[in-house]
């Protein structure tokens, strides 16, 4: 769970938000998200598709 910080500051006699910092606690995941990339990009499997090119019906049924 995140931790948020405001300030606030007076305008024209009106308490207003000035800034606002979030502070993470969690670690974040990047090497376990590289790792997945990788072995998608080493694996037989084709993952997602071209937009620009149309399958075959024929390929689709298969």
């Amino acid at each position: 769970m995140s931790n948020i910080r405001s300030q606030y500051t007076n305008i024209k006699g009106e308490r207003v938000e000035l800034g606002r910092r979030t502070f993470k606690v969690d670690e974040r995941h990047f090497l376990r998200e590289a790792q997945s990339q990788k072995a998608q990009l080493e694996s037989v499997h084709q993952h997602g598709t071209r937009k620009d090119v149309k399958i075959k019906m024929n390929r689709k049924l298969t």
